[in-house]
């Protein structure tokens, strides 16, 4: 691999651990059971559906990038078909076509996600925005995110088994047990045991405020 192309490989690469983190901080809180969001429905529920929301946004912004053209407006993008062109062009005519067909199906994956992009999240499309005619736009599930995860996981390891010899399990990402997903809902769950706690006289009522002021 030269090394541009390496630069190229290694910044996706980056890209898709990051997507990756992202989206098993939100399996971790939505995804798991239905305990986790009665949970989050007692707490702090507002919060958590803006947090929901903006995730939802990241992976549609950050798969579609991953599937734009090589190079728009004459500029060059850092996407799976500028990698795919580098792959290419180093001689390697049948990795290409293999991770072309990928691409091919992940593009597909990710039809609804670019509409999605192209008109409400990255741009205000007017008809979308006033919401003329209905404006219908596709829904986007876990589901579909997860299969568009495949599609973009088996390219990057189709690229780094040819050139590397390995792979990355992109889906395995381990984050610290106590600064994670599921770490956040054990301190909520905390929290309602402490109240429940102040409510049979347990705990001394306001008694957390002696760990700060925090409107202070």
């Amino acid at each position: 691999m030269d090394e541009h192309l390496q630069k190229v490989f290694d910044r996706i690469k980056q890209e898709l651990n990051h997507i990756h983190y992202r989206w098993t901080l939100y399996r971790q809180m939505f995804g798991t059971n239905p305990s986790r969001i009665e949970l989050i429905n007692k707490t702090s529920s507002n919060i958590f559906v803006e947090f929901q929301w903006l995730v939802i946004d990241h992976m549609v912004m950050s798969l579609s990038k991953l599937t734009d053209r090589a190079r728009m407006g004459g500029n060059d993008n850092l996407s799976y078909h500028y990698l795919i062109e580098k792959v290419r062009a180093s001689g390697n005519e049948e990795l290409a076509d293999e991770l072309q067909v990928e691409l091919d199906e992940l593009t597909v994956a990710c039809e609804k996600f670019r509409e999605l992009r192209n008109k409400r999240v990255a741009h205000n499309d007017l008809v979308v925005a006033l919401d003329e005619d209905g404006s219908p736009l596709p829904g986007v599930s876990r589901a579909d995110i997860e299969a568009a995860l495949i599609h973009a996981r088996n390219i990057m390891n189709k690229v780094e088994l040819h050139f590397n010899d390995s792979q990355t399990l992109y889906e395995e990402i381990i984050l610290p047990l106590t600064n994670d997903g599921r770490s956040v809902l054990i301190w909520l769950q905390k929290g309602l045991m402490y109240e429940q706690l102040e409510d049979e006289g347990v705990i001394e009522r306001g008694k957390w405020r002696e760990l700060g002021d925090l409107d202070s």
